[in-house]
């Protein structure tokens, strides 16, 4: 993990990704509900399909489940994968920046600031 220091991991599992979404502003849509069934399990394909305010509340919950300070994620944008995983630098509404690497079965690799 050359780059990266100490990184925490959280599980996210797909069913509480589910949820989340839906608090997201807007709801699941039917083409997030297709895309969810056509990948059973697979967290990637589920947060691709997610707009901002899903993803936002998705990627919280792994920061949270991670310990870190943060009390709402107000945005975030895509960046270079981390270890093949796709990754999010998710910015707090305390200004606290945190990169998260979500793995094909919902693990979440949560450290600081960008890689």
């Amino acid at each position: 993990m050359s780059g990266i220091a100490m990184p925490h991991r959280a599980l996210l599992a797909l069913a509480a990704i589910l949820p989340l979404a839906a608090c997201g502003g807007g709801g699941a849509t039917a083409q997030n509900d297709a895309a969810a069934q056509e990948a059973p399990g697979n967290a990637i394909a589920r947060i691709q399909t997610l707009n901002e305010g899903e993803r936002n509340a998705t990627l919280f919950r792994a920061i949270r489940d991670a310990n870190r300070d943060c009390q709402g994620v107000v945005r975030s944008v895509a960046t270079d994968p981390i270890q093949g995983k796709p990754a999010w630098i998710a910015t707090c509404d305390n200004g606290g920046e945190w990169l998260v690497a979500i793995g094909a079965d919902g693990t979440a690799l949560v450290t600081n600031g960008r890689p």
